[in-house]
């Protein structure tokens, strides 16, 4: 990896000219980590930035979506998910290998029939101080948080992407159904999810009434993260980010701005080698990538279609003037988006069926300027119809935060008013009966459940997008595994000349 060159001032100005233009085991598994030497009263050492600034490390995160919220079960986008994972931890973690290792738990075993999960928490992992506990010291993790976390899943008032991910935990869907369908609480009958057990204060045990080969890999989603009662108010919108990850949320300057400082409680302190982590959002990729240029941001986690387009060739590596400061990494597995119609909209299958033909067409004047490593295509339609007139004069489109739909969109505008037809892009984000174009997205395994709302609309298009992260090389011990949504940064450095 090769090292910034502060006299190499040749990228930055291209780089400015560029922007301008705009398998099931049978027997039992157990798994351990290393045993904790030290109790977290060693490990609460001080740092103060003034008192040795040579030695304070920062690194800067660029975000093209905005961070929703600090709830894991909000989590609405890739860079809430990363952000997410700074603060909190689960039960498991991925880690670069996108293999499970212990986070909260420190050893679980898998029963011969892979339907009981028996899960063994590290007594050495507490929360961070916060104001929710009444002392404002941060107290140890217990397994009655744990199935508290799973059951607020399952409540009303909560969206059910969690929730659907563990179906398969016994008693999780009855559950479910009776806090969702039974709205009087005197009626309801059940109080808890059967299948989660908390026998002692250590130990969580989870039954399965069916065999999920993917679900310690669910467990390591942002999702299931793990935070205390009592970072959930009865105030509705209101929920403390109080972990036990490597950063806590330091400051928050507007919406686009957070400040995450190294949490002197983590149990395995001395591996977090950054001392600050800021995280800049922004909507406007060329506002991201300039200050990449001046060094003001050192990472973008995931990166839209136009610093693509501008940086990346066909084949997915960096362009000359890029590849001796840059890192390109694209994971291996895609998020894929898919555009399909909403026929209680009045739209007609033939309208539909041309419009598909369109935006099929339409990937000559869009896709192909992106390397088609990363992006890659697929359409509905069989057939082409001859006569691609479009009866409809006006068309509404739901809104898309995800920069390759929103652009791709904008684009489809453009080929369709060639044709006089109007395709607006409204600010819901949810399909009524006067939008006619609805997108859907599919995370890997996030979204193991597919929504039955969204299987209601006919696909028109779809397109698959291999999440790809740059990064200055100076960055050291930063990797990537297959999922966009990931992010570790234990072990990650930066010179501290850099800072």
């Amino acid at each position: 990896m090769k090292l910034l060159k502060s006299q190499n001032y040749l990228p930055v100005l291209i780089l400015s000219l560029v922007l301008l233009w705009g398998c099931k085991q049978p027997e039992t598994v157990v798994i351990e980590d290393a045993p904790t030497a030290s109790a977290p009263a060693d490990t609460t050492e001080e740092y103060t930035p003034g008192d040795d600034e040579s030695d304070f490390r920062k690194l800067v995160i660029g975000e093209y979506q905005s961070i929703t919220s600090f709830d894991p079960l909000l989590a609405e986008n890739g860079a809430t998910m990363r952000a997410l994972q700074l603060i909190y931890e689960g039960l498991v973690r991925l880690d670069a290998n996108g293999n499970t290792v212990p986070a909260v738990a420190k050893s679980w075993e898998v029963s011969n029939d892979s339907l009981t999960y028996t899960f063994t928490l590290n007594q050495n992992i507490y929360y961070q101080d916060s104001e929710v506990f009444s002392t404002g010291t941060g107290r140890r993790v217990r397994a009655r948080d744990v199935k508290f976390v799973f059951e607020r899943m399952a409540k009303t008032g909560n969206p059910s992407t969690a929730a659907k991910l563990f179906w398969d935990i016994k008693g999780f869907e009855p559950f479910y159904q009776e806090q969702h369908n039974v709205y009087k609480p005197e009626k309801r009958t059940l109080s808890d999810v059967s299948g989660i057990q908390t026998p002692n204060d250590s130990t969580v045990v989870f039954e399965l009434h069916e065999e999920d080969p993917q679900f310690l890999e669910k467990l390591a989603t942002p999702y299931a993260l793990i935070y205390p009662r009592e970072a959930v108010n009865t105030t509705q919108n209101s929920f403390a980010p109080v972990g036990t990850g490597p950063f806590t949320l330091s400051s928050q300057r507007a919406d686009s701005a957070y400040i995450f400082a190294k949490s002197q409680k983590y149990h395995d302190y001395k591996t977090i080698r950054l001392n600050r982590v800021d995280v800049l959002t922004s909507s406007s990729e060329s506002r991201l990538m300039r200050k990449m240029g001046t060094g003001d941001i050192q990472l973008l986690p995931e990166v839209g279609p136009n610093i693509l387009q501008n940086v990346a060739t066909d084949a997915g590596t960096l362009k000359t003037g890029f590849n001796d400061r840059y890192t390109l990494t694209k994971r291996n597995k895609p998020n894929e988006t898919t555009v399909r119609f909403n026929p209680n909209a009045g739209i007609s299958d033939e309208d539909a069926s041309r419009i598909s033909s369109l935006a099929y067409a339409n990937t000559s004047s869009y896709f192909k300027q992106l390397p088609g490593s990363i992006v890659t295509v697929d359409s509905t339609v069989n057939q082409q119809p001859s006569d691609t007139t479009i009866t409809e004069q006006n068309l509404y489109a739901v809104f898309s935060e995800d920069p390759f739909a929103r652009t791709y969109l904008a684009n489809l505008a453009k080929t369709l008013g060639h044709q006089d037809v109007e395709l607006n892009m409204t600010q819901l984000n949810i399909p009524t009966r006067n939008t006619e174009l609805w997108v859907t997205q599919h995370a890997p395994l996030i979204n193991e459940t597919k929504d039955k709302l969204n299987n209601n609309y006919p696909e028109l298009f779809r397109f698959r997008v291999y999440p790809t992260a740059l990064q200055h090389s100076e960055i050291t011990g930063l990797n990537f595994n297959q999922y966009g949504w990931w992010l570790d940064l234990r072990g990650v450095s930066l010179p501290t000349s850099t800072n």
